[in-house]
Parts: structure tokens; C-alpha cells; sequence
């Protein structure tokens, strides 16, 4: 079945593409093998089973498509985008079997007890091991990588995790950057699991309204599962939108700016992983996790659900963001849209499905585009908005490619036009001089020299080079020609438990269901 239609419908609606499944795997097979063939089919077929041609059928205008509807619109909002969350429904699926199907859940579950719970915890968790390893191994750890950035369709060309060697590993990183998205990835999980318990409670309890036989309300229980599509990516739209700058990024409580505030202690966290990859999905902040989960808890204190629906919209929430974070285009994905947010941070909240709000309010930029010409038509307040990332390691990667000597050093040391050398590397302060802790004068005299053994002197118990980062992000912007002095000092990387965390904590559920004979 096609999945996707034209290459220009596909760029204005690609929620399709905001996950990975069967044909993303079968085209980066393919492409290992040399074969660059686009996949349009389901399964990863060159050609669509049915309905390569809908995108002609004209039927009528319409306020969602500009061009008016065609049949593969049809197709896209009936069944289309969820055929492309199949993933995500086969596991709903088995997660209803092994815990809801026979009913004893209603009895069991009235009470907290650690073999049910423990069951349902590494159930989860075995789903994060499985599908965020998998994904990560195909498109950073396997010979695929190599070609993925060779043939440009890595949208960052840069490794995120081994920026030197290129070659990433599973679990540990030389940036640190792995280990701090395992983390918080399986906090996200754990939340999710945890979630999944107190409703099973509630329910089982009768605190809850619900019913268990699917097919007693057979019109009302298939609609229900056919809008979480809808609602899943209208609501994160709004999550989302929330946590960014409604007025500015400087601004913060005081302004009545929530966003702005809770983008600067809660979602900055997300941004981090601005080169992002399968783990970045879902490392976020545990309140960012807390308002993302809302799409499946919101509901059902609300509504009578089928366990069913919560579970679709949970597992929707879990799985999807592994494809849409990977960093990669097609065949092997397709959230270039999304990349694009992460790589400029205040552009493209949304996925364009079912609507295109970040069209209709100015923010949408589109990714072809852009990677063509630069160019991002956006309203005034989303071009002031925009910026690039403040990471060093980025900074030390551009300043590579770049070196002067000692005596182009020599002349930036002019007002507005201030550069210092530490350990070889050349440093613009010109922007930072008169925020300098210690005054201008000291800068003003060390200006278009170089300065390492005056700062080792000064700052060497309070920081060292790490300083750098902190109070002059993106400031390197050079190297010296023939540096012979000693090396800068590798940048302090915060350690985060990672897999350190991860396995223990799958151990731990594993011998709490063992233990209860579940």
C-alpha cells in the first residue's frame, strides 16, 4: 500500500515520517547494497502495491490540502497515517495480550503487588532496550553509517557521539551525549511504565470508568483508536509549543513568559541533543516527560476508555520519536522537518498532520528548501527567534578547519575587535569583554596575544579552559599555525549513568516478576 504520496505532498504532509517501520529498513538495506531506488511501497517495494496514482484523482478544494483533495489524501487521513505507526499498534497489541486479554487483570490488579507491576515495568523497559538499540545500531553502529553520510542523507554530517573517530559505539560515547540520552530516555520509559500501573489500578479498582470488551461499543472503541493519530499529534503540537519562548528566550517568569522559563529549566534539555539520533527521542526533562505523557492520561480521566486506547496513545508517545530523531533523511527516515527544529530550535513545533499549525502561524520552515538555498520564510518573530546551538565541541570542530598566525592575531586587538589565544586555540572576546568577571583591563592587555600561561595562572583551580564554554560559548574560532605549546585541555564532559542504569533496573524488574511466579 503506498504510504507516501508526491515527493511535494510528502514535504507539506509527512506524518508518516515522524516514526520508522518496514520500508525504512528495507531501503537502508537496500541502499548498503548501492541500490538508491526511492521506496514508496508499505513493505519497502520501489512502487506502491495500490494507488500509485491517486495523487491525480482530484475529488475536491479543500482547507487542509492547497491543491484540494485527492484519493491519496483519502488514504492518508483513513489509513495511511496509521499504517505508518504499525509499529507502535503491534506492540500495543502484545502488550494487551499478555496483561488485559483473559480479564484476571481486573481481580489482580485491585491491589499493588510486585509481580504485576514488576511485569509491566520490564515490559517497557524491554521495549526501549529492543527498539532504541535496534534503531541505533542500524543507522550509527552498523557499515550503513558510512554511506548514510556519505551520500548526505545524515542531515548533520557531523558524528554527535564520536566527532573524532567517526565510529560510534552502543552504549558509551566520548562526548557524553549517549550517555545522557540513555538516561533520561529511561526515565521517560519508566515514567510511561509507571503511568500504566496507576490507570491498570484505577481501572481494576473501579475508580476509573471503563469497559473491557472492545467490541461492546464497536463504533464508539474504532473511532477512538482511529483519532489518536489526531489527537496524539495536535496535543503534541501544543505540549510542545508550550515549552518554547512565547515572547522571547530571554525573558522569564516575572514577563509572564511560562514558555521561556520552562524551555530554560525543562526543555533545554531536549535541545541539547541538537545533532540528534534514535536516543534523543525521548531524553527529556522528567516534567517535560510528565506533560508529553499527558496525551494518554489526560483521556481517561475524562472519557470511559478501553484499555486499548490508552495503551495505543502511550506506545504512540514511546515508539514514535525513535525514527523521528534519528538524524536522517530518506529511505531510512524522514523527520527532516524535525531536525530542522533541533537544529534551530524555533521553527517546525509540530508534525504537519492532521494541520499544518506551524504553517498557519508563520514557523514552518521547509526542510528541501532550506538545504537548498538557505532560505526560511517565516514571520519576523520566528527569524529574530532563531539561533544556532551554543556548543563548544561544535566550535572546536569549525575552529579546526581554520588557522592564522601569531601575527593575524596580533591584529584583533582593537576596540570591538578583541581575540586571545589559550592553548592554541583563538578566541573572539569581543562580545564577552565587558562582561568579564575580572574587568576589561586585563582582556584589553592580553588582546591579539597569547594569553595561556596568564590564564593558566589565574584560572587554573577555578575551571581552566572549561570556562570557555561557559562564558563565551562558540567563541573559537581559529586555531594558531604551529601551536607548539601544551594542548587545550579535553572539556569537562558531565557523566551520566547511561547503561549504568538501564540494565540494573531491567535486573531489578526482571527478578521482581521472576520472584511472584508471573
Amino acid at each position: 500500500a503506498t504510504q507516501k504520496k508526491s515527493s511535494k505532498v510528502a514535504q507539506q504532509w509527512p506524518s508518516a515520517r515522524m516514526t520508522f517501520g518496514i520500508r525504512h529498513v528495507v531501503g537502508g538495506l537496500a541502499l548498503r547494497r548501492g541500490d538508491t531506488a526511492q521506496r514508496q511501497g508499505f513493505f519497502g517495494t520501489k512502487q506502491p502495491l495500490f494507488g500509485a496514482n491517486w495523487q491525480q484523482w482530484k475529488l475536491c478544494s479543500s482547507l487542509l490540502e492547497a491543491d484540494g483533495w485527492t484519493m491519496n489524501d483519502v488514504w492518508t487521513y483513513t489509513w495511511g497515517a496509521h499504517a505508518s505507526h504499525a509499529l507502535d499498534l503491534g506492540v500495543t497489541l502484545l502488550c494487551y495480550w499478555l496483561f488485559y486479554s483473559s480479564g484476571s487483570w481486573l481481580v489482580e490488579c485491585r491491589e499493588w503487588r510486585i509481580g504485576w507491576v514488576s511485569s509491566i515495568f520490564l515490559f517497557n523497559l524491554a521495549c526501549e532496550v529492543i527498539i532504541c538499540n535496534f534503531w541505533h545500531y542500524f543507522n550509527y553502529v552498523s557499515d550503513l553509517y558510512k554511506t548514510l553520510v556519505k551520500r548526505g542523507i545524515k542531515h548533520n554530517p557531523t558524528n554527535q557521539y564520536e566527532p573524532q573517530s567517526d565510529e560510534a559505539g552502543m552504549l558509551t560515547s566520548s562526548t557524553g551525549q549517549l550517555e545522557r540520552e540513555i538516561t533520561f530516555t529511561t526515565l521517560g520509559w519508566l515514567q510511561s511504565a509507571l503511568w500504566q500501573c496507576i490507570f491498570t489500578n484505577l481501572w481494576a479498582k473501579g475508580a476509573l470508568p471503563m469497559y473491557a470488551n472492545f467490541f461492546e461499543y464497536p463504533a464508539y472503541s474504532l473511532f477512538l483508536m482511529w483519532f489518536v493519530a489526531y489527537w496524539r499529534e495536535i496535543h503534541f503540537y501544543c505540549a510542545h509549543r508550550g515549552m518554547h519562548p512565547w515572547w522571547d528566550r530571554e525573558n522569564g517568569l516575572l514577563s509572564g513568559d511560562v514558555g521561556a522559563f520552562l524551555y530554560r529549566h525543562v526543555h533545554s534539555l531536549h535541545h541539547k541533543s541538537y545533532n540528534p539520533g534514535p536516543w534523543s527521542g525521548l531524553s527529556m526533562h522528567p516534567v517535560e516527560h510528565f506533560l508529553y505523557y499527558s496525551c494518554a492520561t489526560l483521556p481517561p480521566l475524562f472519557i470511559s476508555v478501553h484499555p486499548l486506547h490508552f495503551l495505543y496513545t502511550k506506545f504512540h508517545a514511546d515508539i514514535a520519536p525513535i525514527g523521528g530523531h534519528s538524524g536522517m533523511d530518506e529511505p531510512v527516515a524522514g523527520s527532516d522537518y524535525h531536525y530542522l527544529h533541533h537544529a534551530k530550535f524555533e521553527c517546525n513545533y509540530g508534525v504537519p498532520f492532521p494541520v499544518n499549525l506551524d504553517k498557519i502561524f508563520g514557523t514552518w520552515v521547509e526542510w528541501e528548501t532550506y538545504k537548498k538555498t538557505g532560505e526560511m520564510k517565516v514571520n519576523a518573530w520566528t527569524e529574530q527567534q532563531m539561533h544556532d546551538p551554543d556548543d563548544v565541541v561544535t566550535s572546536l570542530l569549525k575552529a579546526g578547519q581554520k588557522q592564522i598566525s601569531l601575527e593575524e592575531l596580533a591584529q584583533h586587538s582593537k576596540p570591538g575587535d578583541y581575540f586571545i589565544a589559550l592553548y592554541g586555540q583563538v578566541i573572539d572576546i569581543s562580545n564577552f569583554i565587558s562582561k568579564h568577571p575580572g574587568g576589561e583591563k586585563i582582556l584589553v592587555a592580553n588582546a591579539g596575544k597569547d594569553a595561556t600561561q596568564k590564564f593558566e595562572s589565574i584560572h587554573a583551580a577555578s575551571g581552566g579552559f572549561s570556562l570557555v564554554s561557559k562564558w563565551c560559548p562558540e567563541s573559537i574560532v581559529a586555531s594558531l599555525i604551529d601551536w607548539k605549546g601544551p594542548a587545550a585541555p579535553q572539556l569537562a564532559v558531565r557523566k551520566y549513568p547511561g547503561s549504568l542504569m538501564l540494565w540494573p533496573a531491567v535486573a531489578l524488574f526482571a527478578m521482581g516478576s521472576v520472584a511472584s511466579g508471573l
